[in-house]
């Protein structure tokens, strides 16, 4: 392997964190929640004031990312398997590669103590996700014992070896957002550094890159399996003086037994898939493998529009039915609403349809006739106002 392909193969990820060439900024808000939504539906006649007193809690101000904070930035399985896999192996792997950036030996910084504080951060991110990190220094110094500038150089190596992400840069609160702050009771100076933890990449996705993963021939911290022989090395050259398989893959690769996609339904996934009202969890399965459930919509002629009636209808208030966020299993999920729907001649969307072309023919004769304005109403305009009925004009007392 050349210097190049080393180099490019030590690249954990491309960095999707905020830097100074793409800083991001972030703005306060101080809307209320959801909490706050729920206490006013259900009181619809107390103000503001009288609604934050039955909750018991005030409005506090926030530091929205944007939509695409976490865009390109993957999620931890654990933070078990976060704190006892994926910072030990990064740290083996990549630690003496990154010594040079930290300032050389004098300036690093030993696997216990990285543990210890990558354990800290760990408690203040998303239990599910490994999102929305941002523990300030005070709170890591006062949960580790060590100091400001340990904290930080540990901080540079996670992110260093691929497994955190720093989405957001701690600065100073604007006179705006100090104005905002007070408001709500705030007295904080500033915004604390917002982390993402994240398993390493070992092997570099980027564009033009064809290093494959890497194939360690001893245990990834350094110590000596169990077994004889790795699983990841060559135990003999028989591979290697062979010049293809002994046995040929398309003479016993195992083909689709089950029925054949349905053309109709396979069209309406597709385009289903595409709206940019449809959930995205409809978009982890391929056109083909929804062709089955929606070849029956499809035969009566259902759009995506119906479909996406058809989720909003089921989960409206009063119907006691919800549909979580990323369901475990969507085509049978889809299927068992289809069969609650019943009669799949009654389309969700026929009346939206309808209405939507009777507006367009309002349009259109409005367009064509000459005796009204662009909104229908009859010229020449009088006191009171008259719709034209866009008739054809009389002549010769024949209409």
């Amino acid at each position: 392997m050349s210097d190049t392909d080393s180099v490019r193969a030590f690249i954990p990820r491309r960095y999707c964190g905020s830097t100074p060439l793409r800083p991001r900024r972030g703005h306060a808000t101080t809307a209320r929640g959801r909490l706050f939504a729920i206490v006013a539906h259900a009181n619809p006649g107390k103000d503001a004031d009288a609604i934050l007193a039955k909750m018991g809690v005030r409005d506090n101000i926030a530091l929205d990312l944007g939509r695409d904070a976490y865009a390109g930035i993957p999620c931890w399985n654990t933070d078990e398997h976060w704190i006892t896999w994926a910072v030990p192996v990064a740290y083996a792997q990549y630690y003496t590669r990154i010594l040079p950036q930290l300032g050389g030996s004098k300036s690093g910084i030993s696997l216990a103590v990285l543990t210890k504080i990558a354990a800290a951060h760990a408690v203040h991110a998303d239990y599910r996700t490994g999102r929305n990190c941002r523990p300030s220094l005070d709170r890591l110094i006062e949960i580790t014992g060590y100091g400001e500038r340990t904290i930080q150089r540990a901080r540079q190596v996670l992110r260093l070896i691929g497994v955190a992400t720093e989405v957001f840069r701690g600065r100073p609160r604007s006179l705006v957002e100090r104005l905002a702050s007070w408001r709500v009771q705030c007295r904080a100076m500033g915004w604390t550094s917002v982390y993402v933890l994240h398993s390493p990449q070992l092997v570099d996705k980027t564009a033009g890159n064809t290093v494959a993963a890497p194939h360690p021939g001893t245990h990834p911290l350094g110590c000596n399996p169990r077994l004889g022989n790795s699983s990841l090395t060559p135990t003999s050259e028989a591979g290697e003086l062979k010049g293809r398989a002994a046995r040929d893959r398309a003479t016993y690769k195992r083909g689709w037994t089950g029925p054949e996609p349905d053309q109709k339904g396979t069209l309406l996934a597709s385009r289903w898939r595409q709206d940019p009202r449809t959930p995205t969890w409809a978009r982890r399965y391929t056109p083909a493998a929804w062709s089955h459930v929606l070849a029956k919509p499809a035969a009566h002629g259902w759009t995506c529009r119906d479909l996406n009636a058809l989720l909003r209808d089921y989960t409206l208030a009063g119907n006691g039915n919800w549909i979580a966020h990323d369901p475990r299993k969507p085509i049978a999920l889809l299927a068992g609403i289809l069969k609650h729907h019943g009669d799949l001649a009654n389309r969700p969307a026929a009346i939206d349809d309808a209405r939507e072309a009777e507006a367009h023919e309002q349009r259109v004769a409005v367009a064509a006739c000459d005796r009204c304005d662009e909104k229908g109403w009859a010229l020449p305009y009088s006191d009171t106002g008259v719709r034209c009925n866009h008739a054809p004009p009389v002549q010769g007392g024949r209409s």
